[in-house]
């Protein structure tokens, strides 16, 4: 999924909707992105989500 692709499915979904990741114990709050550029040509910039590590 490309962040042009995630940004128009939470356009869908209501603005106080709290955002949740699928993890091994269950479902965590997101509580931050990461950007991190490429270090190698021709592989895609990624964008990170991360959880609360208290959750």
């Amino acid at each position: 999924m490309t962040v042009a692709q995630l940004i128009e499915k939470l356009r869908e979904l209501p603005g106080e909707a709290v955002v949740l990741l699928e993890i091994e114990a269950g479902l965590a709050r997101v509580a931050g992105v990461n950007f991190e550029k490429s270090a190698a040509a021709g592989l895609p910039d990624e964008v990170i989500l991360f959880t609360d590590a208290e959750e």
